[in-house]
This record gives structure tokens, C-alpha cells and sequence, in this order.
């Protein structure tokens, strides 16, 4: 086809058009995003780097900003509130686009989120929620839902009750102790939810069996210290079925029982953080379970949300469930 002058004049001009138009309706488009991954930096602030739920936590989180090509910073707030707080005005002035943080102590929830939202940053609690004095959350979470893992945990230790004949062999004297935290909701959910399902569905078993330990989380020398007087108190006491919100107040409370001779004759319940799938659990037994968390993934989902919600917009949902799985 051969045009005249007037109407390649008029192609030309349509042509232009369209490639403008074009241009136009991609940027906007893209309007609100970040020009590159690699401009974005996002922040995981843990309670205890050297402690092994909080280390497949960061390796998830790190693993997944590389994958996503972002910077990434990794703070710990070794269990101190003020370090705590210290290391949010860091992030601030190092603009920080999004942060995931494990807490020290959740009384100091509404301090943290003002001091974060007031930056513009988006937040993500991990494991404990960040809440108000009502409990009533204040940002995204992250984290297993505790009543379910107190339900799971109930039935194993009612199963190897009934099996272990410690509710109708009258030469056993059992109690149970559960390591409970007063600070920590998440916890006292837990333990509630257990003690109120052994209540309901094992006859025979009465208030007195029941001993609460009120140890600080994660504390192995204050889960030790406060078992040892319990079993001081309670010489009478030959079998002990334990429960705990961590690894490190279990391992506490098997030192204070191996010190007397009584570890094997015991059965334990406990929340532990590795990676699912992976086959038995190190250390678990016909006697000893463990409610497995996978701190692994819950590090790359807080990665994950947090760049979508900085480099797309994307909202992060309120509450976001973790994996875990009863190991024996």
C-alpha cells in the first residue's frame, strides 16, 4: 500500500498517539510502587537470636528477602524492653519500608506500635500478639492459634493418661503441673484450655492433681527453680505429667525432675519450634511430645506480606496461622 504525503502525515500522528497512550497507562499502572525490589528494606526484630525457635525464624526471613531480591535487616532484642525500643528508633532513621517483631514483653504492645505507626511503617507481630490493656490486637499477627494447640496437646496427655493407668492404679500418686505465664495471653490460653479439657473429659481427676507454676516464658533456670520447690513440697507426688509454652521451661523443669530421679517417670507436653514434615522429632517419645511450630515459615510469610504489602499495596490480614504439628 503507498500513501500520499497528507495521509502517512495522518498514520504517523495515529501511530504516536497510541504509543503515548501506552506509555501513559503503564506508568499509572505502576503508580505506588516501588521503583525495585532492591530499594525496599525490611526489619525482623527477635527476642533471643541464640535460641533456636528465633534462628529458623531469621533463616526463613532471610532466605525469602534473598529470593525476593530486597535488603534486609535482622535486630535481636535479647529479652530487653529497652534495647526493645532502642532498636525501633533505628530502624526509623535507617527507613526501614516494613518490620516483623517478637516482643519482649507484651505490656509494652501499644508503646512499640505508636512508635512504629507513627513512622508509616507497616508492622507484623510474630508469635505473641501485640495487644492493648483490654487484649484486644493492635496489628497483623503471626502465630499459631493457641486454643487449637492446647485442644491437640489435651488429647495426648488424656491418651497416655488412660494408657498409663495413672487415674485407676491406686499404688500411683500423680499431679500436674502446668508452667504457666501470667504476662503472656497466649500462654494462659494454652494452659487453660488443657486443664479445662483434662477437667471435662478424664472422671477421677479433681483440682488437687493440678499445680500451677508461675515461671517466666522461655526461662529454664526460673522453670527449674520453681519445679524444684514444687517437687519439695510434694515428696508424696510419685509420677508428673508437665506442660509448657516453650522448649527452654520444659528443659528447666527435666533438670529439676533428673535431679531427684523422677524424669522417667514423668510425661511432657511442650511447644518447640522446628521445621514440619522432617519425621520424629529429637528427643520425643511414647512419654514426651512436643507441639512442633514451623518458626522456619513463619520468618518467609513475614517476609512475604510485608513486601507485598510495601511493593504492591497489598493489605496484611489481620491474623495469619502457622504450621504446626503434635510430635511423639
Amino acid at each position: 500500500m503507498i500513501l500520499n504525503a497528507g495521509a502517512a502525515k495522518n498514520y504517523y500522528r495515529f501511530f504516536f498517539v497510541i504509543i503515548i497512550s501506552l506509555l501513559f497507562f503503564s506508568c499509572a499502572k505502576n503508580t505506588g510502587r516501588s521503583s525495585s525490589p532492591s530499594d525496599i528494606r525490611l526489619a525482623l526484630m527477635v527476642k533471643r537470636a541464640d535460641n533456636n525457635w528465633y534462628q529458623l525464624q531469621i533463616k526463613g526471613f532471610e532466605n525469602k528477602c534473598r529470593e525476593l531480591g530486597v535488603q534486609f535487616l535482622i535486630l535481636d532484642n535479647r529479652m530487653d524492653s529497652n534495647l526493645t525500643l532502642s532498636d525501633i528508633d533505628t530502624l526509623i532513621s535507617r527507613k526501614v519500608n516494613g518490620v516483623a517483631i517478637a516482643i519482649p514483653e507484651q505490656k509494652m504492645s501499644w508503646i512499640v506500635v505508636n512508635r512504629i505507626f507513627e513512622a508509616g511503617i507497616p508492622v507484623i507481630s510474630m508469635n505473641y500478639k501485640l495487644i492493648d490493656k483490654q487484649n484486644r490486637q493492635l496489628a497483623p499477627h503471626i502465630g499459631i492459634d493457641y486454643i487449637k494447640a492446647g485442644i491437640t496437646a489435651e488429647r495426648w496427655i488424656a491418651k497416655r493418661l488412660k494408657e498409663n493407668q495413672l487415674l485407676t492404679d491406686p499404688s500411683i500418686s500423680f499431679g500436674i503441673a502446668e508452667l504457666y505465664s501470667k504476662s503472656v495471653l497466649e500462654i494462659q490460653e494454652w494452659s487453660e484450655t488443657i486443664k479445662a479439657g483434662l477437667s471435662r473429659d478424664l472422671h477421677g481427676l479433681k483440682k488437687g492433681h493440678f499445680y500451677r507454676i508461675n515461671s517466666p516464658v522461655n526461662d529454664a533456670a526460673g522453670a527449674m527453680i520453681t519445679m524444684q520447690q514444687l517437687l519439695s513440697e510434694h515428696p508424696n507426688v510419685t509420677n508428673w505429667i508437665i506442660y509448657a509454652g516453650s522448649s527452654d521451661e520444659m528443659n528447666g523443669a527435666l533438670r529439676a525432675l533428673d535431679q531427684v530421679g523422677m524424669k522417667k517417670y514423668s510425661l511432657t507436653l511442650s511447644i518447640e519450634a522446628g521445621i514440619t514434615g522432617k519425621g520424629n522429632f529429637p528427643g520425643s517419645s511414647r512419654s514426651r511430645a512436643v507441639i512442633l511450630v514451623d518458626t522456619y515459615k513463619q520468618g518467609q510469610k513475614a517476609a512475604e506480606l510485608l513486601y507485598n504489602n510495601v511493593k504492591y499495596k497489598i493489605p496484611i490480614s489481620s491474623r495469619t496461622d502457622s504450621v504446626y504439628e503434635l510430635k511423639e
